[in-house]
């Protein structure tokens, strides 16, 4: 079976932690409120229409395609946020009296795939016809010939960043325990400041967070800081209703910040729109280290409730993989949550980053953005 890039990125990540993409636990998860009662075997039918509908449902990376649907309603007393969820059997729907949550493997999915799984169970489940759907193997197919297409501009530009790039900087020389922990990074108030300087400069909620980062990093030398990534490559109309991870691991090679926050955002946001626009390009097979640290913003994009019919689902919960303790040099993921609140979820393994060090980070990162 053709693996698209990020699926082959997964495995090559697994072969070097095993467990850490091929485990359980890396899904994408969702729990919805119910409003009233859902009718199971209306709801059974639905979801196994569903599987029926997308090859990706059914779908074992990277062994192929089963025949038939992989998994049938579970019927719980309470469903969690997280379950497990083994790659041969790719997604996992439970229903109990109050609420109904979606568990897809992240091998086969991704934020937008998670929406639009329960987007379409919802309309099959009210009896809705739905046209035939794209298939995600028709996205890997067009993945791979952009790649071959794009590859001479593509590997050129990464070239001519990635050589004279400086690593995000590794300040620990001596090992320290491994950790991982969420923390609140800035109040509601505070992301509405950032949200306002984020207007005023034309630029994204990315831009300005990533500025804020590369200034806390404070490198002694270079111009240009490396962080690896993903980028969202729904970027045609075909792809924004397919489901699959349409996404492509990149690196981001952005300016090292200084100075106020206005100075920078221009090249910054120059920057992120270049490493973008080149994401498909392998540029991780161009000996970029392994252990540059992972940076990551995932805007809010919960849905509006799903209609079950005459009920209502509302999405009261949503996560991504579960923390195992398979931590790498250092991953960062921020996020707003629905109350405003801009949270982090830090993880390393303590050989470059320590806990203490990845504190007064995201001391400077404040100070940066709220000085």
């Amino acid at each position: 079976m053709k693996t698209s890039l990020w699926q082959t990125f997964a495995l090559e990540l697994d072969a070097r932690r095993p467990g850490f993409a091929l485990g359980p636990w890396f899904t994408m998860n969702a729990q919805l409120a119910l409003d009233g009662p859902v009718d199971a075997d209306r709801l059974a039918a639905a979801f196994h229409t569903l599987q029926q509908r997308h090859d990706v449902l059914r779908t074992v990376v990277p062994v192929g395609v089963h025949d038939f649907p992989t998994a049938a309603l579970e019927l719980v007393a309470e469903p969690a946020l997280h379950v497990p969820v083994p790659v041969e059997a790719p997604v996992r729907l439970q229903l109990s009296s109050e609420h109904l949550t979606m568990h897809l493997h992240h091998l086969i999915s991704d934020p937008a795939t998670l929406w639009l799984t329960l987007t379409e169970l919802a309309a099959l489940y009210s009896g809705a016809e739905l046209p035939p759907p794209p298939q995600y193997a028709d996205y890997v197919l067009d993945e791979t010939e952009q790649v071959i297409r794009h590859a001479p501009a593509a590997g050129t530009w990464w070239q001519s960043q990635v050589t004279n790039a400086k690593l995000c900087p590794q300040p620990s020389s001596s090992a320290s325990p491994a950790f991982a922990y969420r923390s609140d990074l800035l109040s509601p108030t505070e992301l509405s400041h950032v949200d306002q300087l984020t207007r005023t400069h034309r630029s994204t909620a990315l831009v300005t967070l990533l500025a804020a980062l590369a200034a806390a990093t404070n490198p002694s030398e270079g111009d240009t800081l490396l962080f690896n990534t993903l980028f969202s490559k729904r970027d045609r109309p075909a792809w924004q209703q397919v489901l699959g991870p349409c996404i492509v691991p990149s690196v981001l090679a952005v300016p090292r910040s200084t100075g106020a926050l206005p100075a920078d955002v221009p090249a910054m946001r120059d920057a992120v729109v270049n490493c973008s626009r080149y994401a498909r390009f392998p540029v991780l097979s161009l000996e970029v280290p392994s252990r540059t640290p992972f940076f990551e913003y995932v805007p809010q994009q919960w849905p509006t409730p799903y209609s079950f019919g005459t009920t209502q689902a509302t999405v009261v919960g949503a996560a991504g993989p579960k923390d195992t303790g398979l931590a790498d040099t250092l991953a960062i993921r921020m996020r707003p949550t629905t109350t405003g609140v801009l949270t982090g979820h830090f993880s390393g393994d303590g050989t470059d980053w320590t806990e203490q060090h990845v504190s007064a980070l995201v001391d400077d990162f404040r100070a940066y953005l709220l000085g």
